[in-house]
């Protein structure tokens, strides 16, 4: 996880006045490159089996073709490690979630009318899960910016159905964020930050 704090400078504002609410990004979780890497290491072993042990049939050309697609891969992810996407930014006036699908969201605190903590349990498997989500419901509809509008119908509409799918878990919301699984954050401390900054944003306004 990459967070970045940047706390903003005025000129003509004593230095000893903090500020009370600073930036923060937010980055996707690291897993994801991690688990491209790991898969990439394990191939890239199994290539080299086939390489030393090469099939009568087939020689080592599936080897070496499995080597370099590895290496490819282990590349790939590692470069993914090192420029996460962000997937929520926090600002004194806005939270806004580039990361979101379908859909960026751009949330001013004003308009925000409640935000609660839901807990999902769901069994997969027959293995018992729980998730939380941060749910936010809103005076006014959000501002989006829809970056999809050139994407393939059949992957929009896969991501619409991502969110309407955990909407609906926990019903009546307008945005529902998991942040764990989106950056390593516990949704305690996604909500605590957010109310550091709602009711300076109201008394600005």
């Amino acid at each position: 996880m990459n967070t970045t704090i940047n706390v903003p400078t005025r000129p003509g504002v004593a230095t000893k006045q903090p500020a009370a609410t600073p930036n923060i990004e937010l980055r996707l979780s690291p897993m994801y490159p991690w688990i491209v890497i790991g898969a990439g290491v394990a191939f890239l072993l199994l290539g080299l089996f086939i390489v030393a042990a090469p099939s009568k049939s087939l020689g080592r050309d599936p080897g070496i073709l499995t080597c370099l697609a590895s290496i490819a891969a282990i590349i790939g992810g590692n470069y993914f490690r090192h420029h996460l996407p962000v997937m929520a930014r926090m600002t004194p006036r806005q939270l806004s979630l580039p990361g979101m699908w379908p859909r960026k969201v751009v949330i001013d605190w004003t308009n925000i009318s409640a935000i609660d903590k839901k807990t999902v349990t769901v069994f997969h498997h027959g293995v018992r899960q729980q998730s939380e989500f941060v749910c936010i419901k809103l005076k006014n509809a959000p501002a989006a910016d829809d970056p999809l509008s050139q994407a393939s119908p059949t992957y929009k509409r896969f991501n619409e159905a991502l969110m309407k799918g955990a909407k609906a878990l926990v019903g009546g919301y307008d945005v529902v964020i998991n942040p764990l699984d989106q950056f390593m954050r516990t949704a305690d401390w996604f909500i605590a930050e957010c109310k550091k900054r709602m009711p300076a944003a109201s008394a600005q306004s």
